[in-house]
């Protein structure tokens, strides 16, 4: 038969004064408290550490270090991702030589979302006027690219910013207005969602005996990467 509480608590009372632990007094004392009830008994011992959860506990433990590691691989995925998209910021220049079917990709520096592919698609040197009230300056001549520009990468871009260096180390601005066919059709766009594409023409007025060293695509001229299309 099991002993009760109070059994219990004076069965360790008698094995301290036993041992000597506690004087006759303090036995009494303690004995008569028990007696009385105003003792507690001591809660019973539970097993300890991992195992006082079960078996419940420990697939709790072993999932919760599992959902840890899911989402810690999670987040490296996004990183490496978002990595990849990026255009390193070295503030290198892309270089391209400048013939029909040539293309590059080119983004600002530290803005590798925002990838711009221009190609060309034709090259045409001393450009004719199909008006003849507009006519290029006396010495003057008309270079002509028809170019398509496509957004490759996953955020809107802007328009890119032109410029030639002819021959005679002259760099030019774009010019407007002319009167050549097809410049109705012009490359200027004030924005590309990704997939977008814009094709149209770019003129630049040079001295009649210059030629092309180089054409340059800016996609922002506050930053460094540039896309140059070198004349051979």
């Amino acid at each position: 038969m099991a002993k009760s509480a109070t059994e219990k608590l004076l069965d360790e009372l008698d094995k301290l004064a036993a041992k000597g632990r506690i004087s006759p007094e303090e036995y009494e004392a303690r004995r008569s408290a028990i007696i009385a009830g105003n003792v507690a008994p001591p809660p019973e011992k539970r097993g300890g550490g991992l195992f006082r959860w079960g078996l419940l506990g420990c697939l709790g433990i072993i999932a919760a270090i599992g959902l840890f590691f899911v989402l810690l691989f999670v987040a490296l995925g996004v990183a490496l991702n978002d990595a990849a998209d990026d255009t390193p910021d070295t503030g290198a220049d892309v270089r391209v030589a400048l013939a029909t079917g040539a293309s590059g990709v080119i983004a600002p520096e530290g803005n590798g979302s925002k990838k711009s592919k221009v190609t060309i698609l034709q090259v045409v040197d001393n450009v004719p006027s199909a008006n003849q009230f507009i006519q290029p300056a006396p010495g003057k001549k008309w270079i002509g690219f028809e170019v398509e520009v496509e957004n490759v990468g996953t955020t809107q871009v802007t328009s890119l910013d032109w410029t030639l260096r002819d021959t005679t180390d002259q760099e030019h601005s774009r010019t407007f207005w002319t009167g050549a066919e097809g410049s109705a059709i012009d490359i200027v766009y004030n924005d590309l969602t990704p997939g977008g594409k814009k094709r149209g023409w770019l003129y630049f007025e040079v001295d009649a005996a210059a030629g092309v060293k180089w054409l340059r695509a800016d996609p922002n001229p506050f930053l460094a990467n540039d896309l140059y299309f070198d004349a051979p």
